[in-house]
């Protein structure tokens, strides 16, 4: 397929994207899993509250963009649920075999289930009131999907602003039933991973209200790019066509590789 028509920056950018959270899992894993005195800038804030969120919002926000290109988001959630519960489960047993805090509750995974079921949900509505409102002219069809860019909009300002009040009623959050929201209960496991709603699911939105104005014909925004930009973005392209298979098996990857050079002895 032509590059141009596939969006071929979308896959470049969630590769990149991906390559940068493959890193610092790698990093973390030298430094907190085998208990190396390596990599300490990880507890950095400039790390933490600059170059590691970028990576994140980049990647929740192409993913929201490509919302615009699925067929059925309603089916590519329940397909991402399954992922989820696996992908949890897994993590869940890894902690325990290796007595180790690694477990994923609600992670990134989880988060890209719940934008992509919420938007599906949300095109199906919008698509059947404008369907019916067809009848009487082209234009009511337009100011109604304007008017769902606007909701859109609205929505994820909620979600991203809406995190400073988590932590004035968290004190009062005992169970772990709201955990995906931000609440963290007093004395809670320790995870390998964990993304709530709030605030990162409003970038997933951002993502999805942009992907909705600048690839409403689902094609390459760069159709003249130049073929040196083509050839550098093959393969963060690769990593970004295969990114779901790479984010579930890239930790279980690199804990095997690391452990068993430990086993032989290598550090």
């Amino acid at each position: 397929m032509d590059k141009t028509k596939r969006a071929f920056e979308l896959d470049a950018l969630r590769g990149l994207a991906l390559f940068g959270m493959i890193l610092h899992h790698l990093i973390f894993d030298f430094r907190y899993m085998l208990g190396m005195n390596i990599f300490a800038f990880q507890d950095t804030k400039w790390f933490l509250y600059i170059v590691r969120p970028v990576f994140i919002i980049v990647f929740l926000v192409v993913s929201g963009i490509c919302c615009q290109f699925s067929r059925s988001n309603v089916k590519r959630a329940l397909k991402l649920f399954g992922i989820a519960l696996l992908f949890s489960l897994a993590m869940g047993l890894l902690s325990y075999f290796m007595k180790q805090d690694l477990y994923v509750i609600f992670n990134v995974l989880h988060l890209l289930t719940v934008g992509t079921l919420l938007y599906g949900l949300f095109y199906m509505i919008e698509n059947r009131i404008i369907r019916k409102s067809s009848d009487r002219a082209e234009t009511e069809g337009i100011r109604l999907s304007t008017y769902g860019d606007i909701i859109l909009v609205l929505f994820a300002s909620i979600l991203l602003y809406a995190s400073e009040l988590i932590p004035v009623y968290s004190s009062s959050i005992t169970g772990y039933w709201l955990l995906p929201l931000g609440f963290l209960p007093p004395n809670f496991i320790g995870m390998g991973d964990y993304m709530p709603i709030f605030p990162w699911l409003g970038f997933f939105f951002i993502g999805v209200v942009i992907g909705r104005f600048a690839y409403r014909q689902k094609r390459s925004i760069f159709p003249n790019a130049p073929k040196a930009m083509l050839s550098i973005s093959v393969p963060f392209e690769w990593l970004g066509r295969n990114s779901l298979l790479i984010y579930v098996f890239h930790q279980p990857l690199i804990l095997a590789i690391l452990f068993g050079l430990r086993y032989l002895g290598v550090w």
